[in-house]
This record gives structure tokens, sequence and C-alpha cells, in this order.
């Protein structure tokens, strides 16, 4: 497999190192996150979390603490949640950026998906915070086979300016890649093919690293990591965590400690701590 260009492992399950890790489980306060379908790490404050509904809410997105405690609410103003599926925290020109990403689709029926951006908003330290945000830009965008995808993992690729798709009901997860602000010239945005990943079954969730080094592919039951390595910069298989006592693990995130990941449920209210001890 070829990625940007790149090598990418393709020997996964003849490698496989599994990592141990600690977990530890908290509720998640706000009552109206019941179907947690992304999750993001925030880039403004290493304490917050940020999360949406999957498809049938409202366009909003909710702040939480590392132990689910509720941090506020912020509506989006002119947007429509369709299918939102996957969300991610990025740093562009010196803002801070949330992503989130309108590109579910389990019977493959739609045409065209969409990507909102906006600017991350300040969270209270001292209450909780109730706003409304407009987009610093979107856009509807298609696949370049003109075919449609179900997606559930979107991250920002911050190295190349580009946001990583990977589908998920497909034979093996094809992987996509967009431009992240793409040109304002009227023509629609395609999401080009650049990768099968056959080791990879029905991903959930991606996150990249904010320094652009790890890449982390959730599934039901582990969470996948590879490395950007040697001059040119080659994606390799690292390792993979397995984690438990948590039922269709949608959201996932890295924080700022690379040891460290959070994965929220969609079917229960619950949120993990997932971290991996210093010694294996």
């Amino acid at each position: 497999i070829y990625l940007f260009g790149l090598f990418f492992s393709l020997s996964l399950q003849a490698q496989l190192i599994v990592l141990k890790t600690d977990q530890k489980s908290y509720p998640i306060e706000n009552k109206w996150i019941n179907e947690s379908s992304g999750l993001a790490c925030s880039n403004r404050n290493k304490k917050i979390l940020w999360t949406h509904n999957d498809s049938g809410h409202m366009p909003i997105i909710y702040a939480l603490s590392h132990k689910g405690k509720d941090r506020g609410t912020f509506y989006l103003d002119d947007v429509v949640a369709n299918d939102w599926e996957d969300m991610d925290a990025f740093d562009y020109q010196g803002e801070h950026y949330l992503l989130i990403a309108d590109t579910g689709d389990n019977y493959r029926l739609r045409w065209d998906y969409q990507v909102f951006i906006i600017k991350e908003p300040i969270v209270n330290k001292k209450k909780k915070t109730q706003s409304a945000l407009s987009p610093a830009w979107s856009f509807v965008f298609k696949y370049a086979d003109n075919k449609s995808y179900d997606v559930e993992s979107v991250a920002v690729d911050p190295l190349r300016e580009k946001i990583v798709l990977l589908s998920k009901r497909t034979t093996h997860s094809w992987l996509f890649e967009l431009p992240l602000k793409p040109a304002d010239n009227g023509a629609i945005p395609v999401a080009l093919k650049i990768a099968e990943l056959k080791e990879i079954s029905k991903p959930s969730a991606l996150d990249i690293s904010a320094d652009g080094k790890l890449m982390s592919i959730n599934t039901y039951a582990r969470i996948h990591r590879y490395r950007r390595e040697g001059a040119d910069d080659s994606w390799h298989y690292d390792s993979s965590l397995k984690y438990k006592k948590l039922f269709q693990p949608e959201g996932m995130c890295l924080g700022k400690d690379e040891n460290l990941y959070f994965v929220s449920s969609e079917r229960k209210s619950r949120l993990l701590n997932v971290n991996i001890p210093d010694k294996q």
C-alpha cells in the first residue's frame, strides 16, 4: 500500500504487538450526550474533550472533562447535522480549530458529504459554558469515483494540511484525502482514494498526533498505531492497544501524552481513559 506516496505497512497481523493498558471508566455527566459518535482532544485546553452525537440530533458540540464532567454546550448556527460521525482538533496558521465530519452513510445513499471547520471556543473554567458558533469555513465534497461511502473515521494531517478519511462498510478499508481548505473557485472538492488498508476492519475513529508523527485507528476492539519514520516519513506499523468494558466505541482521540487515549461509546454514556504504562 502507498499512502501519500509513502510506504504503509502491510504486515500488521504478522507483527502484531499488543501493548498492555490501564483503564478507567467514567460516566458522562451531560445526559444530552447519549450517542457520542466523535471525540476530539482540545488543543486549546489540555483538560477538555469535545464530542457530538450521532445522526438524528441537533448541530451541537459538547465540552467535557477527562472524567466525563459537563463543561459546556455549543450550538452551531446555520448548520444541519445530517450524520455527524467524527471530529478532530487541529492547529492551522496559528489558530486552534475543530473539524466536524458529516460523512456518515450507513446505506451508501448519499452523493455528497460535508465538512465544518470552527474555531475552537474558549471553555469557562469555573462554570458550564453555553454559546452559539458559526463555521470559520465549510464545504461539500464528493468522492472522485462518484461512489458513496460510509466514513466514521476522519482526522487532519497537520504536516500535509490534508483531511484524511477512512471508509467503514467496504470489504477493505479505503483511505481518502481532501484539502483542508479547498480553493474558493466554485468547484466541488473531491476525496481521492490513496490507500487500501486490508488489515483494518470496521474503523470507527481516526486521530493523528499534533506533530503528525503518530496515526491511530480505532476499531471496536483495538487501537492500531502507525508512526512516520525514516528520511521519507514513511508510515510503519508500531503497535496496538486492546481495551474492554465499552460497547460500540465510536469516539477516540489521543491526548497530549501519546500514551493516553480517550474512548467514548455510542450506546453507553461512558468515557474510557486508556493509558499505556511506561514499562511494558
